[in-house]
């Protein structure tokens, strides 16, 4: 299967880099727990320093490493030129495409897989309803990902904002 590396590369960047920067694993590990359980939030938070790590490392210039420096030093500012520099090493390196994009679509602790790629769609939209009863509307969990509006904050942080405005 081809890797679409400007998809994986803004993956990474936005629902993992930014998210262990700004929040740190801690933080983030207590986030997540919030939404979805320990278990998952430590799983969550091993990729994502999994991530952090593999991308890291193919930071290994000094000149990749100024740019790396300066994405940790205002991620915000530096986040589409960390995408950029990501997706050429994706697009020069198959090795490290594969290794982030096994990483990043890996089955979570129970075996189960929730990643989804949508390619080329103006608006798209997921929803996660494992184990839901629609016939009878009970036990129904609905979790969903909203693509395309508000692309300043990450999902943790969208949360936040709503939670603060309530």
């Amino acid at each position: 299967m081809d890797i679409d590396t400007a998809t994986l590369a803004t993956t990474i960047v936005t629902y993992f880099l930014l998210p262990y920067l700004k929040l740190g694993g801690t933080t983030l590990a207590k986030k997540i727990t919030e939404r979805v359980g320990g278990a998952a939030a430590d799983e969550a938070v091993e990729v994502t320093q999994k991530v952090w790590d593999r991308v890291k490392s193919a930071f290994s210039s000094e000149r990749d490493q100024h740019v790396f420096s300066e994405f940790e030093g205002d991620p915000e500012a530096a986040k589409p030129l960390i995408e950029a520099k990501l997706k050429k090493k994706l697009d020069q390196d198959p090795s490290l495409a594969g290794d982030l994009q096994q990483l990043v679509n890996a089955p979570g602790h129970d075996g189960v897989s929730t990643g989804a790629q949508i390619m080329k769609a103006h608006i798209a939209g997921i929803l996660d309803a494992r184990g839901a009863n629609f016939s009878n509307a009970s036990n129904l969990k609905l979790a969903g990902v909203m693509i395309g509006e508000d692309k300043s904050n990450t999902p943790i942080e969208d949360e936040e904002e709503r939670t603060k405005n309530k």
